[in-house]
């Protein structure tokens, strides 16, 4: 009776942690660089999303003509609506504008940014197979722009990478006799392969996008700790927010500026 609990509680251990950690889809965070010497340090009242744009010859997907076309729209509608949805909990409150709309003058901030990168690859295969078989690829850069003078200053370029899939296809299971119960995790895998592609890819760029803006904020002073958040990197675990700019950190929570007697 006791060996027979045992087998139960590892394999729904096995199934609860499989939920968990199986997703084999990442998108991160490759790079941020600031492109002015005093970049803004005011949360801005607004930020406004245009559309993006694609890099043509690196998109690789099995449609043409209209059809492409339509993709192409979906993905731009995907990143705008995400942005604008994610952007009000760290940043701050977004809308959407055309690509040729008139700007505000203000305390705004602008976000434009390029599909640099749209690999489709295969759900088949990333749920058979998976290891890399048929992933998908999405890499984009975002210049965001300070609307505060006569002219949208571009003051950070955030690069993002990442897609699927890493994890082992369904073909993980015919290993049950081998390793066990954890070879069930492929079932999970198998899901996320058929679940995940480039639409998926599209959401999750939106959360490191919105997560390495409020990371920016809380560096230069504009939120507290406790308000921020940190982007996924490349090739680091956990996620954590950079330092702050020339400040103080007052326990673990509130940023302030240091005095200028002090910097």
């Amino acid at each position: 009776m006791r060996s027979l609990l045992m087998v139960f509680f590892r394999l729904s251990a096995t199934i609860a942690a499989a939920a968990l950690i199986s997703s084999c889809a990442s998108v991160s965070v490759k790079d941020v660089v600031r492109l002015e010497a005093n970049p803004p340090s005011r949360l801005p009242e607004e930020v406004l999303v245009a559309p993006f744009t694609f890099t043509q010859k690196e998109l690789r997907v099995d449609r043409k003509g209209a059809r492409l076309a339509k993709l192409q729209f979906d993905l731009r509608e995907k990143m705008t609506k995400n942005l604008v949805r994610r952007l009000p909990k760290f940043v701050a409150p977004a809308r959407a504008v055309a690509a040729t709309a008139p700007l505000p003058q203000g305390n705004r901030w602008l976000i434009r940014g390029n599909f640099d990168r749209v690999h489709q690859g295969s759900r088949i295969l990333r749920s058979v197979v998976g290891l890399g078989t048929g992933a998908t690829r999405m890499d984009t850069t975002v210049v965001v722009y300070d609307l505060s003078g006569p002219h949208p200053k571009p003051f950070l370029r955030i690069v993002t990478t990442g897609g699927s899939n890493i994890s082992p296809g369904i073909l993980g299971v015919g290993t049950f006799f081998v390793s066990g119960p954890s070879a069930l995790t492929s079932l999970f895998n198998a899901v996320d392969g058929i679940r995940s592609g480039i639409t998926f890819d599209t959401i999750r760029t939106t959360r490191e996008i919105n997560a390495a803006l409020s990371e920016y904020l809380y560096q230069r002073g504009a939120i507290p700790y406790k308000k921020a958040t940190g982007p996924k990197r490349s090739g680091k675990f956990p996620n954590r927010i950079g330092s702050p700019d020339r400040a103080v950190a007052r326990g673990s929570l509130v940023v302030v500026p240091l005095p200028p007697d002090r910097q």
